[in-house]
């Protein structure tokens, strides 16, 4: 089955959304993460609790919470990547919920749009593999 474009570039977006928003709810705590009330998040990433392995995307959520709340040099230590990753999602935002304002043609049926995507997700994915490699 395959979505009309309207309803995949929303879809993204409120996920995109949703990450978004629950970076800025969280709160930094040194190297972790915490709820609003201070209470430390357990570990996000399945393989570093499975395998005790940083994966290519290890401190990606970090990063975003960092960003969130204004620490650029946190989010950076954090996930190179991270800013990159947290300015494509929110411009995606603001697109997406520009073309569905003006009834406009939707973003994931546009050449140009498709090939930014792709270009931030290899570039997050190469980022984090030489980040992973170093650690």
């Amino acid at each position: 089955m395959r979505l009309p474009g309207r309803a995949l570039d929303l879809g993204l977006a409120g996920l995109a959304a949703v990450q978004l928003g629950a970076a800025a709810l969280l709160a930094p705590a040194g190297d972790r993460v915490a709820l609003p009330d201070g209470t430390p998040v357990p570990g996000l990433c399945l393989v570093h609790e499975a395998l005790a392995l940083d994966c290519p995307l290890c401190g990606m959520t970090r990063s975003f919470v960092a960003l969130a709340h204004g620490d650029l040099a946190a989010a950076v230590r954090f996930h190179p990547a991270g800013p990159l990753l947290f300015v494509a999602m929110a411009v995606f935002v603001a697109a997406a919920a520009a073309a569905a304002i003006r009834r406009a043609r939707p973003l994931v049926e546009r050449r140009r749009f498709v090939i930014a995507f792709e270009a931030v997700a290899l570039a997050c994915l190469v980022i984090g593999v030489f980040k992973t490699v170093r650690s």
